[in-house]
């Protein structure tokens, strides 16, 4: 996932999660990672890696899914959400557009209208207003 509009990484990782397509392939996600270390890729930059054992269907994202999108860092998080859930989308162009139930943890940006799990708390009366009002 990307934050600074390179639209190249964010499209492989959409296209590994909608096609099933990746540079890569391993039989499992500790393979995957063993094979990327191998390469010399750090977490932060390991290739689009299909994990798929031999003899497997492919795992690509289908209409109807559910996806639940979690990730700590938000501006890392806002393209691809957009590239899933925005019909105006033009990051790049979608080869597989796919309509998912799609819930993002925590709100990334108020521009994307999506399933929130935790929104925004509104705090009123914390113990600073309290203690300041209190003097």
């Amino acid at each position: 996932m990307d934050r600074d509009n390179r639209w190249d990484r964010v499209e492989q990782a959409y296209d590994l999660l909608t096609l099933a397509k990746g540079e890569f392939q391993a039989d499992t996600a500790v393979a995957g990672l063993q094979a990327a270390y191998a390469r010399d890729e750090n977490d932060e930059f390991v290739k689009a890696t299909v994990i798929r054992a031999a003899g497997q269907a492919d795992a690509a994202m289908e209409d109807g899914d559910a996806l639940i999108f979690m990730n700590f860092r938000a501006d890392r998080a806002r393209e691809i959400t957009r590239a899933f859930v925005n019909a105006d989308f033009d990051g790049f162009a979608r080869k597989k557009v796919v309509n998912l139930d799609f819930v993002m943890l925590t709100e990334y940006a108020a521009d994307i209208k999506v399933a929130c799990a935790y929104p925004p708390a509104s705090l009123v009366n914390t113990f600073g207003e309290w203690d300041g009002e209190a003097r």
